[in-house]
């Protein structure tokens, strides 16, 4: 699979939409049910206002978790300049119909699970003898046994508390 190209090409079909700089494309917790490949521009990623990366590389897919898990978006995408992409307001169904693009949004999703995984495994060797970090056994536990079951994104503490 050769990559970007790939990704332009099997979207072609798919209308073209343009999101002025300053624009919420992707609302976190927003059931919005869209796919969507960066044509030119760049886009900013945060979670729970905390930002995380800007993408501006043609090819980049965003709402792929929130559409494959038929989820909220668990992160918010903002134009950072104007941009251009390509969006499907049936996500199920294009990827469907598009087996090679699914694929392709899969080895993407492995890839950030492969890194996640690592920067977990690194956190672990450096400080797992720190009592404060003992979560971190918990969380590499959890994604070894991970198997496919519905999960509600997010945490039980009281989202306002003073800590």
């Amino acid at each position: 699979m050769s990559g970007v190209p790939d990704m332009l090409d099997w979207s072609a079909a798919l209308p073209e939409v343009s999101y002025p700089a300053g624009a919420v494309l992707i609302g976190e917790g927003e059931v919005h049910g869209r796919l969507f490949v960066l044509l030119d521009g760049a886009l900013e990623i945060s979670r729970a206002g905390t930002f995380i990366t800007v993408v501006d590389a043609p090819g980049a897919i965003f709402g792929e978790m929130s559409a494959l898990l038929g989820s909220a978006a668990t992160a918010t995408v903002r134009a950072v300049r104007d941009s251009r992409l390509r969006r499907t307001d049936d996500p199920q169904g294009f990827l469907d119909g598009h087996p090679l693009m699914a694929r392709a949004v899969a080895t993407t999703l492995a890839r950030r699970l492969d890194t996640i995984n690592g920067y977990l495994v690194d956190l672990r060797r450096q400080y797992g003898d720190h009592d404060n970090l003992g979560m971190v056994d918990s969380v590499l536990e959890s994604l070894r046994h991970h198997q496919v079951q519905a999960c509600e994104p997010g945490s039980d503490r009281e989202r306002d508390a003073p800590y």
